[in-house]
């Protein structure tokens, strides 16, 4: 019943407000978790503005509801690179999903991205994917699983309604990003969005050619409990950006808001962060979207930090 679970899906999406009451929040959980058993498969609605197909219970509307700085790292990067360029980039957007990265871009960043190439590797996720992003000239879609080399990696699989991992059973082919991108009509790259699950490092080491001949600015998701699940290195990702001429990081939250910067490879203070993620007290989940730029980047990373930008957003969902 696409009808019902639409209406039901966006009917709670937005009532999101009434989790954070004290007196409605059980009664809300509730119904989402419900929901989730009873419904499945795509929905109809609206992301930045746009109508979009996704299956029910997709997380992300809810979490851009749900935390107000949620992406605004992303904003402000792109924001950033487009000014130090001073013409419209270039985005490659690893997990893309069903597309609300490159729709919170264009809503919030208007003019300032003119290619987009956007990756995944779920089937489900790659025909919203098309159905929500295909009509535009401006974006490539590639249908790919992105590892550290060619050769087969576990299939993807879902681990909730938002996301898939690569942790099944079964194995398909996989290509690094440095061949998607050099067999691909392309510009040169400026920035790069990783958000794979426990897999950004592995992602990255796939990208060593990419990284050091075009050194584009690249955000990724630094999440210790999920690279453990995984079987993935959580220091691999800075390993890989110190060989290709990164000296500079932004740290952000999970949920948004600027954490700390690192200038080097400091694998006792990378050690010591992973254990904070994972003996979760600090926060449920807790894990870092971080901002790696060039040694010979113009980027500012302190206004990078600072968010000014994406603090003045258009849209937030």
């Amino acid at each position: 019943m696409p009808t019902l679970a639409s209406l039901i899906y966006n009917l709670l999406l937005k009532t999101q407000r009434l989790e954070e009451n004290r007196l409605t929040k059980r009664l809300w959980k509730t119904a989402w978790k419900t929901s989730l058993r009873r419904f499945h498969g795509p929905v109809s609605t609206v992301i930045h503005g746009q109508p979009v197909t996704v299956n029910f219970g997709y997380t992300y509307p809810y979490l851009a509801r749900k935390f107000p700085l949620y992406n605004q790292p992303l904003l402000e990067l792109v924001y950033q690179a487009f000014v130090a360029k001073g013409s419209p980039i270039s985005l490659v957007d690893v997990g893309a999903a069903v597309g609300d990265t490159v729709l919170l871009v264009e809503a919030n960043c208007p003019g300032m991205v003119d290619t987009f190439h956007c990756v995944d590797g779920d089937p489900e996720f790659y025909g919203y994917l098309k159905s929500n992003l295909g009509k535009k000239g401006n974006r490539t879609l590639h249908f790919a699983l992105v590892s550290s080399s060619p050769g087969e990696e576990r299939a993807l699989v879902r681990t909730h309604s938002g996301t898939a991992s690569a942790q099944g059973e079964q194995y398909v082919t996989a290509c690094t990003l440095d061949s998607l991108l050099a067999s691909s009509d392309r510009k040169r790259v400026d920035v790069i969005k990783i958000d794979v699950d426990g897999f950004d490092g592995r992602v990255l080491a796939g990208a060593t050619a990419t990284l050091a001949s075009q050194a584009p600015s690249v955000i990724f998701e630094w999440h210790p409990i999920l690279c453990r699940q995984t079987g993935n290195s959580w220091l691999q990702h800075f390993e890989v950006l110190r060989e290709a001429g990164y000296t500079r990081f932004v740290w952000f939250t999970k949920f948004g808001g600027f954490s700390h910067f690192s200038t080097a490879f400091d694998e006792v203070a990378l050690n010591a962060v992973a254990a904070l993620c994972l003996h979760n007290k600090h926060c449920d989940d807790w894990h870092y979207d971080v901002v790696a730029v060039h040694a010979k980047s113009r980027l500012d990373v302190v206004a990078l930090a600072e968010l000014q930008f994406a603090k003045r957003r258009i849209s937030r969902c």
